[in-house]
């Protein structure tokens, strides 16, 4: 129910302020395992990623966003799964994989925190690990817009246009393959990247077609008696 308010008291905001649109929602399965990866430079990206899901998403964090003692309620109330990036933490692992075996989505930042300048950076391991252990589906998202409205060192974010596309599933490598060595862990990880910044590219393309469609348009228009 906490889950539930906090996103129905974001969806307004998002949507009049910065402008939220979704995109590729079908391809969010309904029901079952899976994680979703996504981009990461902005205060805003869990956010904007929570609402436009059509699921609950219980967000891998950092341990640190705990020691807040004026938000660790916030993110206990939001059952987010709290992860020490300086080191292993089998119990952020049993606590991930223990959610995909209920059927959860669970989602994860991969790069391991915000980039700073909006370019994706290459991706940690774990959720290309998480993948592996656990067989559950990857669904890469592109929040795009997140980071001009709210880039690091600003109080507050400004009005902005963010678009959150989500990606067809994949998997860490055939259906009934065994191999989880690191090579097999890493190319996962760049498909995993590779995967959002596809994403990012018809984003782009698609914004670059309705720009000329409508500047064509326009001249039509103008050379109209």
């Amino acid at each position: 129910m906490f889950y539930a308010y906090v996103k129905l008291f974001f969806r307004l905001p998002t949507r009049i302020y910065l402008g939220l649109k979704a995109e590729g929602c079908e391809r969010v399965p309904r029901h079952g395992p899976a994680l979703i990866v996504a981009n990461h430079a902005s205060f805003l990206d869990p956010i904007v990623l929570g609402c436009a899901c059509p699921r609950k998403i219980h967000f891998v964090v950092l341990q640190s966003m705990y020691e807040w003692k004026r938000l660790r309620w916030f993110y206990w109330g939001m059952q987010t799964i709290p992860v020490r990036a300086e080191e292993s933490d089998p119990r952020a692992v049993k606590q991930v994989l223990t959610r995909l075996r209920r059927g959860d989505l669970v989602g994860i930042f991969p790069e391991g925190g915000r980039s700073g300048d909006g370019v994706l950076q290459p991706a940690k391991p774990g959720a290309a690990l998480l993948a592996a252990v656990s067989g559950a589906p990857v669904i890469p998202a592109h929040i795009d817009g997140a980071w001009t409205a709210w880039r690091p060192k600003t109080l507050f974010p400004m009005p902005g246009r963010v678009r959150v596309r989500f990606g067809e599933p994949i998997r860490f490598g055939a259906p009934g393959a065994k191999q989880r060595g690191r090579e097999e862990v890493d190319a996962f990880s760049r498909r995993i990247m590779e995967a959002i910044a596809d994403l990012a590219s018809e984003g782009s393309r698609e914004s670059d077609d309705r720009g000329g469609g409508k500047r064509a348009a326009a001249a039509r228009s103008a050379g109209n008696p």
